[in-house]
C-alpha cells in the first residue's frame, strides 16, 4: 500500500469572510487550508502550524497586512515561510513595499482561481524543495540524525530561548565505549551498523518534538533537551543505559563487557541562577564533555552530571 501524501498547509489571513471562503474552496482539494480572520490569531497560527505558504490580506483592521508581514519575517519560526499578498491594492508603490518586506508574490482581488492555484503551487513547491535541501545539509548521511552543523545552530538558538524564558537547558553527550576495538574487530561495515543501532536507541529515548538528537562525529552523539532540568536529563540518560544493558548488542572486543555500552556526560544550565554572565555555545558542551570524562574514568557504562553554574561555587 502506498503511503498517503501529506498535503501542503496553506494559512489564509484575511478578515473578508467571503474572500476567504472562495480561496479556501479553490484550494481545498490539494491543500490543508487553515483560516485566521485577525492578524493576532494569524501570527499565532503561523507559529503553531508552520505552513508551507501564507496568503495575507493587506487591508485589515488594527494591524495592516504589511505590519503583520514585518512581524512574521522578524520571528525566527515564521521568517522563512513564503507570503503572498492577496489584495485589491495593485499600485506599483504598494507592491514594492510588500516585496521589500519579504513577500514572494501578489494576487489581486477579485481572485482568479487559475492564477491562485498556479502561484500557490509554484511557491509551495519551491519552499518544500528549499526545506529538503536544508534538511540534507543538516543531516548526517549514515544515521539520518542531525549533524554537527545543525547541533551548533540549535545550541545557539536554545541558549537564547531558554535564557529568555528562564528555563533550564540540558545536554547529553553520549560516547560509545571501546568503539575503536569494535571497528578493528568486526570491520568498518559492522561499525556503521553499530552507529545506526545506537542512533535508533537515542531517538527512541528522546521523543519530544523539541529534543534534538545529533551525531557529533565518529562515535560521539549529542541530545539537546530544552526546558529540561537535571532530574529530567538524568532520567533520559538512565533510560538510554537501560536500553543498552537490556539489548546486549554483541561486542566481544570490549574492555569490560561482552556487549555494547555507552558512557554519558550530562550538563544543565540553570538560567534562573545566572546573574552576571551569559553562557556561549561552548559552555554547555565543555561542561558535558567534562562530565563524560568522569563517566569514562569511573568505569564506563554509566553517566555523570554537572550543573552550570556550579552550585558548590
Amino acid at each position: 500500500m502506498l503511503p498517503t501524501r501529506v498535503k501542503p498547509k496553506v494559512l489564509i489571513i484575511d478578515d473578508d469572510v467571503m474572500s476567504v471562503q472562495r480561496i479556501a474552496e479553490a484550494l481545498s482539494s490539494g491543500y490543508d487550508v487553515f483560516v485566521s480572520t485577525t492578524p493576532q490569531d494569524g501570527l499565532s497560527r503561523a507559529i503553531e502550524l508552520q505552513p508551507e505558504l501564507i496568503l495575507l490580506d493587506v487591508i485589515m483592521p488594527q494591524t495592516s497586512g504589511f505590519e503583520l508581514c514585518r512581524q512574521l519575517k522578524q520571528n525566527e519560526r515564521t521568517h522563512p515561510i513564503p507570503i503572498i499578498f492577496v489584495t485589491a491594492l495593485d499600485t506599483v508603490n504598494q507592491q514594492t513595499e510588500g516585496f521589500e518586506l519579504g513577500a514572494v508574490d501578489y494576487i489581486t482581488k477579485p481572485v482568479e482561481n487559475a492564477i491562485l492555484k498556479a502561484r500557490v503551487q509554484t511557491h509551495t513547491r519551491l519552499y518544500q524543495q528549499t526545506l529538503q535541501l536544508e534538511s540534507l545539509a543538516a543531516t548526517d548521511p549514515l544515521t539520518g540524525l542531525a549533524n554537527r552543523r545543525r547541533f551548533d545552530e540549535t545550541m545557539l538558538w536554545e541558549i537564547e530561548h531558554c535564557q529568555r524564558e528562564q528555563v533550564c537547558l540540558s545536554l547529553l553527550i553520549i560516547d560509545i565505549d571501546d568503539f575503536k576495538s569494535y571497528n578493528d574487530g568486526y570491520g568498518h561495515g559492522k561499525g556503521d551498523d553499530c552507529l545506526i543501532h545506537v542512533s535508533r536507541i537515542l531517538e527512541d529515548s528522546a521523543r519530544r518534538g523539541t529534543d534534538v538528537v545529533s551525531r557529533l562525529g565518529g562515535e560521539e552523539f549529542g541530545i539537546i533537551l530544552n526546558a529540561t532540568d537535571q532530574v529530567g536529563a538524568v532520567a533520559i540518560a538512565a533510560q538510554i543505559l537501560d536500553q543498552f544493558n537490556q539489548q546486549r548488542y554483541e561486542h566481544r572486543y570490549a574492555s569490560q563487557h561482552d556487549y555494547l555500552t555507552v558512557s554519558i556526560g550530562i550538563a544543565t544550565i540553570v538560567f534562573s541562577q545566572i546573574t552576571d554572565c551569559k553562557p556561549d555555545e561552548r559552555t554547555l558542551v565543555d561542561c558535558a564533555d567534562s562530565a563524560l570524562y568522569e563517566a569514562k574514568h569511573n568505569g564506563r557504562n554509566q553517566y555523570a552530571w554537572k550543573i552550570w553554574p556550579d552550585e558548590r561555587d
